[in-house]
């Protein structure tokens, strides 16, 4: 197939688009559960140090400005920058996400404006990686978050390549890790965490996860993300949310709710090279994944 006949991508490129999102109080104890939290910081509201934990903002744009059950895709989802029309998709997978904390959010919840754009489409092995930026701004215009969100689209073809990439190889130390921490899930895992906003039956209907080559229902990819941000808080920032600046992962295994992710730390500085296993089968789920920390963080 010649350059003349391929699909260009370049036209669908820094196109922003907005949205409006909300959340509350409640908002933010259901996603503090929903990723195994018990500290009180984070799931009591009267706690003298009650913080939003810091991956939150990451479900906003599941839910918009919902405070009912949404579908899947949910109308909230579909307010998107438009997406290229890549031919030969058979599936879209998430691939990897950017978490950046540029300022803590307000406890009292609020509405939010989301921006977001394309910022690259780029041919990786079988498919094609688009990658979404998304700045979240308060009231007063003030960016507080940039999330940036890579999609694997699998048999993606035809089409050229363009924008940036915010990919990147996270080499493991040829060390012992300094830090190791289990993390337990439960069964009702995902069943809990889909009321933060994410309700892909995916997770929680058994004829559904067959249907999708699943044995059973997998956990949301982004509650193992924010499962191995807490374990990260929990050695590193003496479980506070200010110690936390940014999270990078991406995905590798599915995680199936009732497993316990193995959770092993390199400190490199300020940044935290991480990577998540489940211990049932040793699969590591989370790679080229680090934490990054405040400056003055209790370490």
């Amino acid at each position: 197939m010649g350059d003349d006949k391929l699909v260009e991508t370049e036209e669908y490129l820094n196109k922003w688009s907005e949205q409006k999102v909300s959340y509350n109080k409640r908002d933010l104890l259901t996603y503090a559960v929903g990723i195994g939290c018990d500290e009180l910081n984070y799931v009591y509201e009267h706690d003298a140090d009650f913080a939003a934990f810091p991956t939150y903002p990451i479900v906003l744009t599941f839910k918009g400005t919902d405070q009912d059950v949404v579908d899947f895709p949910s109308e909230a989802m579909s307010e998107g920058p438009s997406m290229p029309p890549l031919p030969g998709i058979k599936v879209g997978l998430d691939g990897e996400r950017y978490i950046e904390k540029i300022a803590p959010l307000d406890v009292d919840g609020g509405e939010l404006t989301v921006k977001s754009r394309i910022i690259g489409v780029h041919a990786r092995g079988s498919g094609a990686s688009v990658e979404k930026e998304e700045l979240i701004m308060d009231s007063n215009g003030k960016v507080i978050y940039k999330i940036i969100s890579g999609a694997f689209l699998v048999g993606a073809k035809g089409f050229k390549d363009s924008g940036i990439t915010n990919s990147e190889k996270v080499d493991i130390p040829k060390r012992a890790p300094d830090s190791v921490l289990e993390m337990p899930t439960t069964k009702n895992q995902a069943q809990i965490y889909r009321l933060s906003g994410d309700y892909n039956p995916l997770h929680v209907d058994p004829g559904f996860a067959t249907m999708s080559g699943f044995k059973e229902p997998i956990l949301h990819g982004l509650c193992s993300l924010g499962i191995t941000a807490h374990a990260v808080i929990k050695q590193y920032c003496d479980g506070q949310a200010s110690g936390f600046k940014a999270i990078k992962g991406r995905f590798a295994k599915p995680v199936f709710p009732g497993d316990t992710l193995v959770v092993e730390m390199w400190k490199e500085g300020d940044k935290i090279i991480v990577q998540s296993k489940s211990k049932a089968s040793g699969d590591v789920c989370i790679n080229n994944a680090y934490i990054l920390l405040n400056t003055g963080a209790k370490l």
